[in-house]
């Protein structure tokens, strides 16, 4: 076996459903679809297993006596993968098999590859569009092989100051090499997974300890964002707050998300997203003495774009006030004075309303949009991208 698909779920049954019958037309054969079902009711997929899916590239775990938390699931997931190349993705995404042409490639190209990244497309499911919201094609198509040090300031000291820290490269929307998972298991507390913030916890190790790393600017699977999604509390303070406080709850007795010396904790309303980020390379640094200097300072301007990015004045007020009290208790205060967000804020009036080309994106108005899932948009965005056989190939254009 070459590829495994995992798709860990938890009671968003008919979202999943969508996701394997859209992998389920491939004409690939190498690959298998591993669902673990972590849901209340174990009926519905084990139904869709045994009477509508039929297909012997899918296997099915089905939910154990107790509910598990995020970091138990995707670890009793990845205990069951049969293929040379493992990748994880949510319920409500979309995944290209057709990657495993392109893995084939790399592997022939690069010596010592372990970790494969690709760019993602973005669609918001119709019962995700409470606002206005856009869908993103990235055009790109070329390969490109990126420095360990970059990508290590990038994630562990943030050096870039976005509210977010790029790292490109993890098992979740990327490919990663079995045996390095397994290597990964046998350093770091004989576990795949350990830290709540999964995705993350991942990206740490796998940037730490792959050998080789290559990135493809061709998009291969879509991040969607469905009504019950994590990504969807974005959109609601509300849904934020509730989802974070499921979250703890199910934790169980697994690692804290927020460590004692850092006083950022994702039950900051509107903040769980960049807390939960920070939280857990933060983590990762202390834990396995990985030199993050710089962190503390490029972290309080992050912060600032973080609360930049408010649509409205009462959330900027809320981000700054809960980030100021974070910053005032975080080692001493002495990381305040750099978080200096403007005292007058006025929000984008246009945030997702144009739509168009920027940056070697495409940005789509969803309000019109007709694809009713991820795959049915990727398969609409496919006509604007570098078709798959020809990235695998090496060629350079669209027409031969």
């Amino acid at each position: 076996m070459y590829l495994t698909i995992c798709i860990p779920t938890r009671n968003r049954q008919s979202y999943c459903i969508e996701a394997l019958k859209a992998i389920a037309e491939s004409h690939e054969t190498d690959f298998e679809v591993l669902v673990a079902d972590n849901s209340d009711d174990p009926a519905i997929l084990d139904d869709f297993f045994r009477n509508q899916l039929k297909d012997d590239r899918f296997r099915l775990l089905p939910p154990e006596q107790n509910v598990l938390s995020m970091v138990d699931n995707w670890e009793r997931t990845v205990a069951e993968v049969g293929g040379r190349w493992v990748t994880i993705i949510g319920d409500d995404d979309h995944i290209e098999p057709s990657l495993i042409q392109i893995l084939r490639r790399y592997e022939r190209e690069y010596n010592d590859l372990e970790a494969v990244g690709w760019a993602r497309m973005s669609y918001n499911w119709p019962d995700n569009r409470t606002i206005a919201t856009l869908a993103s094609v990235p055009t790109g198509h070329e390969t490109y092989i990126p420095k360990k040090r970059i990508l290590h300031d990038h994630l562990f000291r943030w050096s870039q100051r976005e509210k977010r820290p790029s790292c490109g490269f993890g098992i979740y929307h990327g490919a990663v090499r079995r045996s390095l998972m397994e290597r990964i298991k046998r350093k770091y507390s004989n576990r795949y997974f350990e830290h709540p913030t999964v995705d993350f916890d991942n990206s740490c190790k796998v940037i730490r300890e792959a050998k080789t790393l290559v990135h493809c600017q061709r998009p291969l699977s879509v991040l969607g964002a469905c009504g019950a999604s994590n990504s969807a509390s974005t959109q609601s303070f509300e849904l934020m707050k509730k989802l974070a406080d499921d979250f703890y709850r199910e934790l169980g007795d697994g690692q804290p998300i927020q460590e004692d010396d850092f006083p950022f904790s994702p039950r900051l309303p509107g903040l769980a997203v960049i807390s939960s980020i920070a939280a857990t390379t933060w983590w990762f640094c202390r834990k396995y003495g990985v030199d993050n200097e710089g962190f503390q300072e490029n972290f309080a301007h992050a912060a600032v774009n973080e609360c930049l990015s408010s649509r409205t004045v009462d959330e900027y007020k809320i981000k700054v006030e809960g980030l100021r009290r974070g910053f005032a208790a975080f080692e001493g205060g002495i990381w305040s004075k750099h978080f200096n967000p403007p005292e007058n804020f006025v929000p984008s009036n246009a945030q997702n309303q144009l739509c168009g080309v920027y940056k070697g994106y495409i940005y789509i108005r969803e309000s019109n949009l007709k694809a009713a899932t991820p795959s049915e948009f990727y398969r609409f965005a496919e006509s604007f991208v570098m078709p798959v056989e020809h990235v695998a190939s090496g060629r350079q254009a669209f027409a031969a």
